[in-house]
């Protein structure tokens, strides 16, 4: 058996424009008619989705084992959605700008209001629309989609999480995706301690926002959640923010959007505990609300 393991995103953007992969008229028989399938995938995520379509290309007969997350983490609790909510709270945050629009000749007449359910909703749709195509792009090719979780069962077999049954194939290619990591100390009740999947949802819209973490994710969260009224402060363990980031990229990343935005930060502060419930602040600023923590 031939194991493969995706570490890194195929150009797997195909999956939004599958047009240019050929449509596979007939499926050539499985190698030497003793598997199930030439290849089958653990995970349709945007690694796995890509590798489905590469292999009907190449006439292999394929299967995706999917666990009803077609699309993955992208799709449904990444790229996709947070987009979105980037897109409409930014439109929020330009009409609030009485400033600038004035620079441009624009007034805008009341107070510029938004409905958050509306905009979660938003997020959700655009997701499922994209998750939608993908699918239908599989099936298209004839790609057997396994709307079950895959599990290695030894060499050339998978099993299928809930239905059991065995599944063999020539070739098996793991694409599993990933999960959020959660530090030790932390305990997450998507309440009012979030992963950054939970906080995709917008439950609601918190006076405060203390985010763990100033990575890429952390950053867009604190860009969406200042938009639509709260308040950021950013908890990182190491004594820079953005320590991931190229200096010169940081530092313009702090220029245009944090020092302008009421976003403040504690550097070398490790965020040792993190119990769920309301979170009192006990700093200068002396504020009392729930608190959204986003762990990222």
């Amino acid at each position: 058996m031939r194991l493969f393991l995706i570490l890194a995103l195929l150009p797997a953007f195909q999956g939004f424009a599958p047009a240019f992969v050929p449509k596979i008229s007939s499926t050539k028989l499985c190698a030497e008619a003793e598997y199930d399938f030439d290849v089958a995938i653990i995970g349709c995520g945007v690694g796995g989705h890509g590798a489905a379509l590469h292999a009907r290309g190449q006439g292999l007969k394929t299967a995706v084992f999917s666990g009803r997350d077609v699309g993955g983490t992208c799709v449904n609790r990444g790229c996709v959605p947070s987009k979105a909510l980037l897109a409409a709270s930014g439109r929020v945050r330009d009409m609030r700008d009485a400033d600038h629009l004035e620079s441009l000749g624009i007034s805008v007449d009341g107070e510029v209001s938004y409905d958050r359910q509306a905009v979660a909703d938003h997020a959700k749709n655009l997701a499922n629309t994209v998750k939608g195509n993908l699918e239908n792009s599989l099936i298209g090719l004839s790609v057997d989609v396994i709307e079950d979780r895959g599990i290695l069962a030894g060499p050339n077999k998978i099993k299928a999480d809930k239905s059991g049954k065995i599944y063999t194939a020539k070739n098996i290619i793991l694409a599993p995706g990933s999960v959020p990591f959660v530090p030790p100390g932390v305990t997450v009740d998507e309440k009012t301690v979030y992963t950054s999947d939970g906080a995709l949802n917008l439950d609601f819209v918190p006076e405060w926002v203390a985010i763990i973490g100033s990575g890429y994710i952390g950053l867009e969260f604190s860009d969406v959640y200042t938009a639509l009224g709260s308040e950021v402060t950013f908890i990182e363990a190491l004594p820079m923010l953005m320590p991931t980031f190229d200096r010169e990229i940081a530092k313009q990343a702090e220029r245009m959007l944090i020092r302008p935005r009421p976003i403040d930060y504690r550097l070398g502060v490790f965020a040792s505990e993190v119990t769920p419930g309301e979170v009192r602040s006990s700093d200068n600023y002396g504020r009392n609300s729930s608190t959204l923590i986003a762990l990222v």
